[in-house]
Order: structure tokens, then C-alpha cells, then sequence
């Protein structure tokens, strides 16, 4: 069937469910569909429905509705007789029948993603060895359930290390969770049954753990912890990915707004759900172990600093933090993390976590180690703040759509060039291929401002914004999208000294060292911020002179001579020795294969 992919590729027990075996669902999860107030068969007869919509299976409804009956002792073999494939018929199903169930818009807006099987089971097994007392079988807890991925993940590692547990006392005494959506739980519910296979055991007793609320509204979890604990053992899971700002901004109500920030310190930088619940993680584990999976900015985006001091109240990171790479989920270009954190005193400054990177998921996960002569040199004063600043076009999709012309000339109409980052390159600036029709009304109504042509001459340089690296060039005077940042004279820096020394191998190994975001192979990208960290030169003006006039001759063709020159220049400006400029080209020839041949 094209509706239900594989759960989890190359696993042999997990390959795609036939429309048969999902047709009898129903039986397999006890759930009774004549029952229309039972949540578990209203997910199931929602999500067979999708199914049958995106994949042309008619026959799966009424086959929903033919058995109705629980499941007994002797229906197992009668539906092996059938070719039914009972023993091997994944609990994730269900997970996945509960996502295809969501339009395209609900997931976006809820971050509504179910979590491939090597996501579950890497970041359970890094949270459960964190556990103080391994031996004992500890409460888990998931406070946004989804479709049940990481309590199922939980329930089988937890069986492996505790034999002496039967599956329904698993299920029954240490598994918790909630979610504000009822489907959610009714499909963790059925998964947690479907993977028990106990006659005996009740969906309906599942509900004492399993509850529908929203996680972060604090007191739920007082109704479900045993008696006398004062939090679960292990906070297990992944949260919405959802973010209030940038631009990927979800809407908000404002009431709610308000109350996020009043409740948690990590909504009150970069606002975002799962920030969020990281705290609230900890919160519900004041005295156990964090393991959720999260986007891998969380560890070092400046907006999510006030998270980080949240965390360090009660928690410490596990690092390195792991890291799954830009491919961990399906239809999502995002990298993301394990985070896993330990019970005690954090960095109060809320610093940056260490990863374990790697940008897909078949790839090595490792530290990053740079140079020690990168850190020296990244320790001196910084360049002046004043040097760089935002002042591109910001585009709406009605101005995208209605107002741009792309073209090798203007027209009538759309007769405002707008340079892109596409057009720069190190040293040189193209011709513009994007004409914009200043129509004001349009862009009052898309709320896009288009400076007058003055600012944009001010502009001395631009540099590419969607790079994993400064690439730098003097600028030509006309206006230019945000894809590019905008560089300034300055009375300390003149703007062809600062173009040679964005472009040289040290300062983009500089670049690349201190920030994740530009090592990752999905959006990279050069941030105002990034460019102001960067190291004021020394005062050398003989060598700044000859920087200049490199600057100069590059803007007809960058060579290879040229890009020798360049670094050795930069080297000698820095005092760097023969075996510090080694170490800073085998660095950048290992981050970005095609720099660090100069020198």
C-alpha cells in the first residue's frame, strides 16, 4: 500500500501492513467499534479512512467493521490461517495510521511527526543507562504522546532488562503519559495493548496512566505518580516542534502567549513549544533523567539561552549530546538531538552544549575539534558591531508571486534590480537577474519595505547570508534581497581589508568552528551576529595595504595564486606558525573540502 511506508527500514518485523491486517486492527487492539464513544475505535476508524482516501482502499472501513469482537485465546491462530501475520504485525502501525490521519496543516501546526524506530530506541538507550538505580524498573513518562513511539521503545528495553516483568506489568505499572489530543492517546493506548498481547489486559485500564491533558499545565501528573513520588524516573520523548517567531512562525493567541511567558523562563527567548517542554521536562523529573528529542539549535542558538539557564536550575547535559543528522524524519529538513540530561547543578550562564555531530543519519557522529590556535585567535577583540547590519528586502509570498520578474533585464514594470546571494560570489558581484515592480500597494498590504536607493549605496560590501561560510565581495550599489547581509565602511577597517579577510581560510575555518549551524548541510547559514564575533585584524598597515590591493585584483577572477597569497597574508597578519596554519588547513579541508588549498 503507497499510504503506510515502512516503520522502520531494515527491520524485518517491521515491513509495511498489508490492507487485510489493518482491516482486523480493530480486533488485534480490543477495540469495539459499535462503540462510537470509544476513543480507540474512533482513531482507528479516522485513520482507516485517511487511508483509504490517500491510498484507494475501500474495503478497509468494512473491514474495520466486521470485527468487533475482543480478541480470545483461539482467534490468534485463526488469524495466522488467514495469512494474517499476528506475530510480526508492528505496534507502530498504529503510529503511523494516527499521522496519516492529520492533514498536512495540522502536523505543521501541532509539530506532529511520529518517530522513526532508530530515533526511539538510540535515545532510550542513552537515557535508561543514565539511571541511578539500573537494576530497579523505573516510571517513564511521555508528556506528548503522539502516536506512542517512545513508550513502545521504552516497553521493549525495559523487557530486556527486566525478564522477570510480564509485558501487561510493564505496561500496567511503570508507562506514562499525555497528550491534549484524545486520538493521540486512544492510538498509544491500542499500540501499548497491540504490543502486550494479553487477552486479560483491558484498554480501559490503561487510562489511569494515560491521560489527556496538556503536559505543561502543571498538577496532572500528581493524579498518576505513585504514592509518595515526587516525579517520574526518566521524561522520555519528543515534544511539537513549534516555533512563535522567525519565519517559520505558527499563530499564537495572544492570552496564551502571555501565559507561556509568565510560566516558563524558556518561552521567554527564541518562543517555541518544545523549548518549552524541555523545561517542563524537568519539572516533571526534578529528581530523574531528561531524554527528548529535540531540534539541535536548542544547544547553542543565542534565543535558546534562557532554556539553558531553565535546565541548568535542576539538570546537567550528557555530553556530547548526540546528534541524528538533517534526515532523521520524513518531509522534515531539520537536524535534531538527543537530549539527554542528569539530575544537578548546570552552567547558570546558560553556555552552549558540546554535540556529537553528523549531518545524516548514516554518517559518524563526533565531536567537533578545532585547532587550538582557532581558539586563541577567536579569544581576541572582535570586529566593530557597527561593521555589519540587516538591510535586504524581505519578501512575502503575494510580492514572490505578483511583483518579481526574473529576467536578464528589467521591464516596464518590474524595472527595481534586486541582487541575490546566488549572484555573489568570493571577490565579485554579478548582474542582477531578479526585477522587482515597486507596486505600493502591494507591498503595504504584504507589509515588505523597500528602502530608498541611498541606503543601499551605503553599503560598502554584502556578504552571502545562506552559506556555510563568509563569502564576501565589494558591493555595486543596488538594492539586494535578504539573502545578503550588509557590510559598512569603517573608520578601523576599510571595506576591502574586511572582504579579504571574510574570504581567507582563517577566517571561515574561524567561522565553521564556533558555529554549529553553519556545519550543518540543511540551510547553513552567516548570521550578523556570526560576522561581529569574528577577530578584529592586528595593526599591521603594510600588511592590511597588500590585503586591500589582493581585494582589488580578485574582483576580476579569484585564482589559485590569488587564494595562496590571501591565506599567507592572513597567517602572517595573525603570527601564525607553520604547524598552527597546518593545523587551520586540515581543519578547514576536513569541514569544507574545497578551502584550505591555499597557504
Amino acid at each position: 500500500m503507497n499510504g503506510l511506508r515502512r516503520v522502520s527500514a531494515g527491520d524485518p518485523t517491521t515491513a509495511a501492513v498489508d490492507s487485510k491486517e489493518l482491516a482486523r486492527l480493530a480486533l488485534l487492539c480490543r477495540a469495539e467499534l459499535a462503540d462510537e464513544s470509544d476513543a480507540t475505535s474512533v482513531v482507528l476508524q479516522v485513520a482507516a479512512q485517511a487511508l483509504a482516501r490517500e491510498a484507494g482502499v475501500t474495503a478497509l472501513l468494512d473491514g474495520l467493521r466486521l470485527f468487533a469482537s475482543p480478541l480470545r485465546e483461539t482467534e490468534g491462530p485463526a488469524l495466522e490461517a488467514l495469512g494474517l501475520r499476528f506475530a510480526t504485525l508492528p505496534a507502530e502501525a498504529l503510529g503511523q495510521l494516527f499521522e496519516l490521519s492529520l492533514d498536512a496543516t495540522r502536523r505543521k501546526r501541532s509539530g506532529s511527526y511520529y518517530t522513526p524506530r532508530r530515533l526511539t530506541e538510540e535515545t532510550t538507550r542513552a537515557a535508561l543507562s543514565r539511571l541511578v538505580e539500573p537494576d530497579v524498573a523505573p516510571t517513564v513518562c511521555d508528556p506528548a504522546l503522539g502516536g506512542g513511539a517512545f513508550l513502545l521503545e521504552a516497553a521493549r528495553q525495559l523487557e530486556r532488562a527486566h525478564p522477570r516483568l510480564s509485558r501487561r506489568d510493564i505496561v500496567e505499572r511503570f508507562l506514562f503519559g499525555a497528550d491534549a489530543n484524545p486520538l493521540a492517546v486512544a492510538v498509544a493506548e491500542a499500540a501499548l495493548c497491540l504490543w502486550a498481547r494479553d487477552p486479560a489486559l483491558e484498554v480501559g485500564a490503561l487510562r489511569r496512566h494515560l491521560v489527556i491533558t496538556d503536559a505543561l499545565e502543571r498538577g496532572w501528573e500528581k493524579r498518576v505518580l505513585p504514592p509518595g513520588a515526587q516525579g517520574f524516573d526518566l521524561v522520555l520523548g519528543n515534544p511539537p516542534w513549534v516555533a512563535y517567531a522567525g519565519r517559520a512562525a505558527e499563530p499564537l493567541d495572544p492570552e496564551r502567549r502571555r501565559e507561556l511567558a509568565a510560566s516558563f523562563q524558556a518561552f521567554r527567548g527564541y518562543p517555541t513549544l518544545h523549548a518549552v517542554f524541555v523545561e517542563r521536562a524537568t519539572e516533571l523529573a526534578p529528581e530523574g533523567v531528561v531524554a527528548l528529542v529535540v531540534p539541535s539549535p536548542l544547544a547553542d542558538l543565542e534565543g535558546y539561552r534562557p532554556m539553558r539557564r531553565a535546565v541548568a536550575r535542576s539538570h546537567v547535559p550528557v555530553e556530547p549530546l548526540l546528534e541524528f543528522g538533517q534526515d532523521a524524519f520524513e518531509r522534515v529538513t531539520q537536524p535534531c538531538i538527543a537530549f539527554v540530561a542528569v539530575p544537578g547543578r548546570g552552567d547558570e550562564d546558560g553556555r552552549a552544549y558540546q554535540l556529537a555531530e553528523r549531518q545524516k543519519q548514516a554518517g559518524a557522529a563526533e565531536p567537533v575539534a578545532a585547532p587550538e590556535v582557532l581558539k586563541r585567535v577567536a579569544s581576541l577583540p572582535s570586529l566593530p558591531k557597527e561593521l555589519f547590519g540587516e538591510l535586504g528586502f524581505q519578501s512575502a509570498g503575494e510580492v514572490t508571486k505578483r511583483l518579481f520578474l526574473r529576467a536578464d533585464a528589467p521591464d516596464e514594470l518590474h524595472r527595481v534590480p534586486l541582487l541575490e546571494g546566488r549572484e555573489v560570489r568570493e571577490f565579485h558581484v554579478g548582474q542582477p537577474r531578479l526585477f522587482l515592480n515597486p507596486d505600493p500597494e502591494i507591498l503595504a498590504a504584504a507589509r515588505c519595505r523597500l528602502r530608498p536607493l541611498e541606503h543601499y549605496r551605503r553599503a560598502r560590501f554584502v556578504v552571502r547570508q545562506t552559506a556555510k561560510y563568509p563569502i564576501a565581495a565589494l558591493h555595486s550599489g543596488v538594492p539586494f534581497r535578504n539573502t545578503l547581509l550588509a557590510g559598512y565602511e569603517h573608520p578601523e577597517l576599510t571595506s576591502e581589508l574586511a572582504v579579504a579577510l571574510l574570504n581567507s581560510t582563517l577566517y571561515r575555518s574561524l567561522h565553521l568552528a564556533s558555529r554549529r549551524d553553519a556545519r550543518q548541510a540543511a540551510f547553513p547559514q552567516v548570521k550578523v551576529l556570526h560576522l561581529r564575533a569574528l577577530p578584529a585584524p592586528p595593526a599591521r598597515p603594510e600588511l592590511h595595504r597588500s590585503l586591500e590591493e589582493l581585494t582589488r585584483k580578485a574582483r576580476a577572477g579569484m585564482t589559485a595564486e590569488l587564494r595562496h597569497q590571501l591565506d599567507a597574508l592572513v597567517f602572517d597578519l595573525f603570527e601564525l606558525t607553520s604547524e598552527e596554519r597546518e593545523s587551520v588547513l586540515r581543519f578547514a579541508r576536513a569541514r569544507a573540502p574545497e578551502l584550505g588549498r591555499g597557504g
